[in-house]
């Protein structure tokens, strides 16, 4: 199998491919590979443009997250949300946390990283701060460890209280993840077969809450 080209690189190569053909051949070329991702594209780009306008004009969110590569149940969306929330205790009575379910789930699972604007999409969500955490299957962690916008655990893996979580490391060592366990999966509502893993991302907004939030996931919460 041919290794995939760097987005830079295939990019380019379509350029190149597009300015080599007449009009004719360019609409076609354009109606039959990328007159539906546009369409999907830009669905998807007003949808983030709606979660983003709620989160950073809305004063009340304190907490934001996200699933790639899953869904969860209804039930799971509130656990994280409400549930969380009311963890926190009656200091925080009128805040709330923000979830954006699935988030990467467009197109089929063959082609769900093949399109780049929905990977572009994603990474600009978590560039942007949008998230201070996700959980990703566990092709999806593989694939988007790549960007470097997970946040070392180094902190909690070091630490007794934490000791007994399933860390996900890398070949240098480094925690960058932690794996749901069965009852986890449970508790979020995921109904899958598939590994998940929980990672926080690089945001600058309410990681105060990480603490909190790590340990009502993995230490208290329950369904």
């Amino acid at each position: 199998m041919n290794e995939k080209l760097p987005l830079k690189e295939r990019i380019a190569k379509e350029k190149e491919k597009f300015s080599k053909m007449d009009a004719s051949t360019k609409k076609r070329y354009f109606r039959d590979y990328y007159l539906v991702p546009c369409l999907l594209s830009l669905a998807l780009i007003i949808a983030v443009a709606w979660f983003a306008i709620d989160v950073f004009t809305s004063k009340k969110t304190v907490y934001s997250g996200a699933t790639v590569g899953f869904d969860i149940t209804d039930s799971g969306n509130e656990y994280l949300t409400e549930g969380f929330i009311k963890s926190l205790g009656s200091k925080y009575k009128r805040k709330k946390a923000e979830l954006s379910r699935d988030t990467t789930a467009t197109f089929s699972d063959g082609a769900k990283y093949d399109n780049m604007s929905i990977e572009l999409a994603f990474t600009s969500q978590v560039s942007t701060g949008m998230y201070q955490y996700v959980i990703l299957t566990e092709a999806s962690f593989e694939h988007f460890s790549g960007y470097q916008f997970f946040v070392p655990l180094s902190d909690y893996s070091s630490s007794d209280k934490y000791a007994s979580l399933d860390y996900v490391q890398t070949s240098s060592g480094e925690s960058l993840g932690i794996r749901l366990s069965d009852q986890e999966k449970k508790n979020i509502g995921y109904l899958g077969e598939e590994e998940l893993i929980f990672t926080f991302v690089y945001s600058g907004e309410h990681e105060d809450l990480n603490d909190s939030f790590i340990d009502y996931l993995f230490l208290g919460g329950q369904a």
